[in-house]
């Protein structure tokens, strides 16, 4: 019947919406633990990694989208050109800059690849 197809229609739209956006993003896992220096250049914009899962860090590579994190890249336009670190762990407070959380005790006994 047309209702019936409808329903089983909805249902797997439903379910494809679900797979590519998730309600709960993952969690970002820890990519290295130690973090990495780059030149930024005045007045051009980055996308820093946020999940973890980027194969260039510290920069997204669109992995969280392929892998249905629900994260997104943090974008951010560097206001003076000069070298900076930034964060791998993925647990800074400071985001996308390292603040030696990489450091602690927490971070050191995570496995790379996995959620602190």
């Amino acid at each position: 019947t047309p209702m019936s197809f409808l329903l089983s229609q909805r249902r797997d739209i439903t379910s494809w919406l679900a797979r590519w956006f998730p309600k709960t993003p993952a969690k970002a896992v820890v990519a290295q633990k130690t973090p990495i220096k780059v030149e930024l250049v005045s007045g051009k914009t980055y996308r820093w990694c946020v999940c973890g899962r980027s194969k260039k860090q510290p920069f997204c590579d669109g992995s969280h989208f392929f892998q249905h994190t629900g994260l997104a890249p943090l974008k951010f336009k560097a206001q003076e050109t000069r070298t900076v670190a930034l964060c791998t762990c993925k647990a800074t407070q400071r985001p996308p800059y390292c603040d030696g959380t990489h450091r602690s005790e927490r971070v050191q006994k995570a496995d790379v690849g996995t959620p602190l």
